[in-house]
């Protein structure tokens, strides 16, 4: 790399300066230009191989110079740092051929990832790795690892950098997040979900995790224990459904028998750190008092205990279900529900998420490939049109083992259809036997008509100045209503603020 140029073009100096210093360890050699025109006459002599540029998504005119380069120099990459998100321009700057399209600032090392991958330094699929959340106590992260290395492990499609091999949790003994953990993606809702999970990890506030099996939901919680101020504390995980209520009182609230040793919960073992309870819907009733309890008074009773103990631990839960169609039903204690659910994270199947699964398909063949030793190279056009068309029940998990499967099998060096065995019948998703298109993109109405609510709900009240009685009344719905429909889609923000 010794020889590559970078241009970085950005109005503002000082952020010159920092993209500079970002970008000294690639071993570049790095020139600015402050405008457009100067960036200009700087390509015009030549010998420039990446350009590195800061625009405002707002100003009309912000994609101009890519509109210049693309058509002037087509081959020349281009990434350019957005300073706030436009998922409307980022679009449109990908389809005017921007090679990366970032929020700026950024991590250093997810600038150097971009960069790297524009240069062909990296295996593709070890390099779409996108909204990073790194540890705040020292910042790190990384997005990319060196060919062969074995640095880059995954489990889920959350992309585990620099772990222990074959450790998805990269823990240590004491229940201890040791790694930074990154996310392989480019959905606009997967992006949306993480930045508020970002605008959450640092408060004290319980988070709701809703998504279908294999879909990523402990690692999310992972990522925001990791995000947030107790990232150098246990983080401690149990999954409601695969114990009875007896054992999960137990394992959760723990034992003070009479006659015998006191056994310590998970509460306790999670103490100053953060608690994950999986599949919190098939909690019975009277453990939903208990955690409604610990929820809300930040206390709770172990078996056995003549006294209620205290608990500083941060609760994050995660669900498959509609627990609000639960809570209708009388299944689901309402109470519970809004305690719970003030700060909610949807994550997207696997089939509602585009081009991702291309991206995440090729990373898990790369990987299983270097780790096998195998010789696999790629998948052939049928197989990956195959897998677009498969819905996908298990979501990324079940893509993992698939890919992985297929490279231990696969004779030649490209994947084929009768290389890939799913876990049920490709068609089955359509009774009908045949295929007459892709149907990644169709969603269920319901869930479909809930993006365009949230957005003109969330439009309004920016314009508002988050004024909810101003906003109820253009809408011409109550505060009531309003109020719910900001809890349903993480619109309290400032709740979030007040709570930290």
């Amino acid at each position: 790399m010794n020889e590559n140029r970078i241009l970085i073009v950005h109005p503002d100096s000082s952020a010159r300066t920092l993209l500079a210093s970002m970008l000294q360890t690639l071993a570049v050699q790095l020139e600015e230009a402050p405008n457009d025109p100067a960036a200009v006459r700087r390509l015009e002599r030549g010998g420039v191989d990446v350009i590195v540029a800061g625009v405002e998504p707002e100003d009309p005119d912000c994609l101009e110079l890519l509109h210049y380069m693309k058509r002037k120099f087509p081959a020349l990459p281009v990434i350019l740092l957005f300073s706030v998100g436009d998922a409307e321009r980022t679009r449109e700057a990908r389809q005017r051929g921007a090679d990366a399209v970032l929020r700026f600032p950024l991590p250093a090392t997810q600038l150097r990832a971009a960069v790297s991958q524009a240069l062909g330094e990296a295996e593709p699929s070890a390099r779409t790795v996108v909204g990073a959340m790194t540890s705040p106590s020292d910042g790190r992260t990384s997005n990319t690892a060196p060919k062969g290395s074995g640095a880059v492990e995954s489990a889920h499609g959350w992309t585990f950098l620099n772990g222990s091999a074959g450790n998805p949790s990269s823990m240590g003994d004491s229940g201890h997040l040791r790694e930074p953990l990154a996310l392989i993606g480019e959905d606009e809702s997967l992006r949306q979900t993480l930045e508020l999970a970002e605008t959450i990890a640092s408060t004290r506030a319980t988070v709701l995790i809703q998504g279908e099996e294999g879909t990523g939901k402990s690692l999310m919680a992972r990522i925001i224990h990791q995000r947030s101020p107790r990232n150098g504390a246990p983080f401690v995980e149990v999954r409601c459904s695969e114990e009875s209520a007896g054992e999960i009182d137990r394992l959760l609230f723990g034992e003070r028998p009479m006659l015998r040793p006191a056994v310590p919960g998970q509460i306790e073992r999670a103490e100053g750190g953060t608690l994950y309870i999986d599949d919190v819907a098939s909690l019975g009733p009277e453990l939903q008092a208990k955690l409604l309890r610990l929820l809300r008074d930040g206390v709770y009773e172990p078996i056995g205990a003549s006294r209620p103990e205290r608990a500083d631990v941060r609760v994050i839960l995660g669900t498959r279900e509609n627990l609000e169609e639960r809570v209708a039903r009388g299944g689901f204690r309402q109470d519970l529900w809004y305690r719970m659910s003030v700060a909610t994270l949807k994550l997207p199947p696997l089939r509602h998420r585009g081009t991702d699964l291309d991206r995440l398909a090729e990373h898990f063949r790369f990987r299983a490939a270097q780790r096998n030793s195998r010789t696999v190279s790629g998948f052939s056009s049928e197989a990956m049109a195959m897998m677009r068309r498969y819905h996908w029940p298990c979501n990324i998990q079940e893509l993992e083992a698939v890919v992985e499967r297929a490279v231990l099998i696969c004779r030649g060096r490209l994947i084929e259809p009768s290389d890939l065995i799913f876990s049920s019948s490709p068609s089955s998703n359509r009774g009908s036997g045949e295929f007459r298109g892709d149907l990644s993109h169709i969603r269920p109405l319901k869930e479909a008509l809930e993006e365009p609510e949230k957005q003109i709900i969330l439009e309004a009240l920016k314009a508002l100045g988050w004024n909810r009685q101003e906003t109820a009344r253009v809408l011409d719905i109550n505060r009531t209503t309003l109020y719910k429909k900001m809890k349903k889609y993480g619109l309290l923000v400032d709740e979030l603020a007040w709570a930290n």
